[in-house]
């Protein structure tokens, strides 16, 4: 979109002029450019009459390109303004703004809000809940010649087709015992992830619930999930293992199995071990990777934690989201071990310490790592076999 591009408004698409929900509710969210934006196309709107350029919105309101796009945006995000393209031509068809009360029963209209102006100023815009019976005369008693199918009426309590369900997500939350972090942030966090997805709040719970930890929705390992990206390569009879052992279970679960092949239990420190990876966005496939990757590394029945969380940080770092590609981070520092070992030359004599050297590196040898891919087996085989 140009300043010379024109745009034309849509026939036949008059929209009300009361401002009051504008004001109250969208405002504080949407900003004061989008609103003016909103109102000068609600003010000029001549029914497509002619073709105007972006300009005139330009030297009208006083704003400059980037502003007028974000307004733009921020206008079909609402659902308040629908842009249709047609090469350098546009098409501007306006939508009228929720009543007050309607916005508050759109359940991420009403969390923007809350989070804009607070949830007391939000309750105080509320309508007084009336008592009594209502007075009532269905529609067909007055006009009979109406089917009785076309005078029944949508509930207004109803959510709006592109709203979150979030009463059902509550619902399926208490099932299952999950909570919120913070509700506020994490209610919108999730309309946006199944905004992006195209997904049902359904199919956004499900998704959730395989990746909280401890019972609490990560959004953060969410957005991981959805990041994962299949991985292709010839993976040896060994790494398959790995891999399939590692999808199997949760972080817990495969700690558990394991603490149980060396006899020993899961200690405190463990568990919160456990938690620091998975804050990281770690998901637990990854995590079960580093899990046997650390207690190879040495012949113990606890893990070795220093060690552990220094290479959650470098797969966090790295942007490891699967098992595949843990495994072939283990393979890629393998190989790059025994080709330094191959390169290896006698060192010159010298009374400068190694780890003096800014390109010194502290790798296992390539007999260590034969000892770790060696102990690797024996636990998998025992993990196998139902730790036996």
């Amino acid at each position: 979109m140009k300043p010379n591009d024109r745009f034309s408004f849509v026939k036949n698409n008059r929209v009300s002029q009361d401002t009051s929900s504008m004001v109250q509710c969208y405002l504080p969210i949407i900003g004061q450019e989008a609103l003016s934006l909103y109102l000068y196309a609600v003010t000029f709107w001549d029914g497509g009459q002619k073709e105007h350029l972006f300009a005139a919105m330009l030297n009208h309101l006083n704003f400059g390109m980037d502003t007028l796009l974000k307004a733009f945006k921020t206008l079909t995000a609402m659902k308040l303004v629908t842009l249709y393209q047609q090469g350098e031509a546009y098409n501007l068809l306006l939508h009228s703004p929720l009543s007050t009360q309607e916005f508050l029963q759109h359940t991420v209209y009403r969390t923007l809000l809350e989070k804009m102006i607070g949830d007391s100023a939000v309750a105080a815009m509320r309508q007084e809940s009336v008592e009594g019976e209502p007075i009532s005369v269905a529609l067909s008693q007055i006009f009979p010649q109406l089917s009785e199918s076309a005078s029944q009426e949508t509930s207004s309590s109803q959510p709006a087709a592109d709203d979150f369900d979030l009463e059902h997500f509550r619902q399926l939350m208490a099932r299952d015992g999950l909570r919120f972090q913070d509700e506020t942030s994490d209610v919108l966090a999730l309309f946006a992830i199944a905004d992006e997805q195209k997904w049902t709040w359904f199919e956004t719970y499900q998704v959730a619930k395989a990746t909280a930890v401890s019972q609490v929705i990560s959004v953060k390992r969410i957005r991981e999930k959805i990041a994962q990206k299949p991985v292709t390569s010839d993976f040896s009879p060994k790494e398959a293992t790995i891999i399939r052992e590692a999808k199997k279970k949760t972080a817990l679960q495969f700690l558990a199995e394991i603490k149980q092949t060396r006899k020993g239990s899961i200690t405190q420190t463990e568990r919160d071990l456990l938690q620091q990876m998975a804050a990281l966005g770690l998901l637990d496939e990854v995590i079960n990777v580093i899990l046997l990757l650390t207690f190879n590394k040495v012949d113990s029945a606890n893990i070795n934690e220093k060690y552990a969380m220094k290479v959650a940080n470098d797969y966090a770092y790295q942007n490891i989201r699967s098992a595949e590609e843990a495994v072939l981070r283990i393979r890629e520092r393998g190989q790059k071990a025994k080709t330094q070992k191959q390169n290896q030359t006698a060192p010159a004599k010298t009374n400068v310490p190694k780890w003096s050297n800014p390109e010194y590196k502290n790798t296992s040898s390539a007999e260590e790592l034969e000892e770790m891919e060696r102990q690797t087996l024996e636990l998998l085989a025992k993990l196998d076999n139902g730790g036996d």
